[in-house]
């Protein structure tokens, strides 16, 4: 029995050792695959904490992105939409994953506007775009779609002749038209 023992000792150690070997074998090849992957993702930064951007746009650039939002609405609906949720229904499409919401709504405010009074938005819509294809809309190149306004609120509307700021904001009331070029109000409203 003596020498049962010691074979089957020798016989343990090997199995060990052969099991220690395969899992460190398995170990370095998951290394050698994962590990570039890893270190490339490190380099990317998809590793590290997010960091959200602050907005820093100006009026020209929030008229053109909220533009661009309306069209990409009546793309997908058939038509712009209803003066009365006119932000609501653009304000999707104007979000970024590299902002939080409070800056990403900083789109849909006049600049002029953010220090005096945080909690104004400063553009309005133009009720005759209310639930109509822009095709429809005759002058595209003069009809204001979104203006700078008097009326503060989320989701105003109305008519620019009525609701342009008085006094004029300090760069100027500005207008985007149904064609998109952002012009003065007061150059279209003549």
């Amino acid at each position: 029995m003596g020498k049962l023992e010691e074979e089957k000792n020798p016989r343990g150690r090997r199995m060990m050792f052969g099991c220690l070997g395969v899992l460190v074998g398995v170990i370095v090849a998951v290394w050698i695959w994962i590990g570039p992957l890893f270190l490339t993702a490190k380099k990317k930064g998809f590793l590290d904490p997010e960091i959200k951007r602050t907005y820093e746009g100006d009026s020209l650039t929030n008229l053109k992105d909220i533009h661009t939002a309306l069209m990409l609405y009546q793309e997908s609906e058939g038509q712009l939409p209803f003066a009365d949720s006119w932000m609501d229904a653009t304000w999707p499409r104007l979000q970024t994953g590299d902002m939080d919401e409070e800056q990403a709504k900083r789109k849909m405010k006049s600049p002029s506007l953010w220090e005096e009074n945080p909690q104004a938005y400063g553009y309005a819509y133009n009720e005759v775009a209310s639930g109509v294809y822009s095709d429809d809309i005759p002058e595209p190149d003069l009809t204001p779609l979104v203006f700078d306004s008097r009326d503060l609120t989320w989701n105003a509307f109305g008519n620019p002749a009525q609701l342009a700021p008085d006094p004029k904001r300090p760069e100027g009331n500005f207008a985007v038209t149904v064609s998109g070029n952002v012009v003065k109000l007061d150059s279209i409203l003549k």
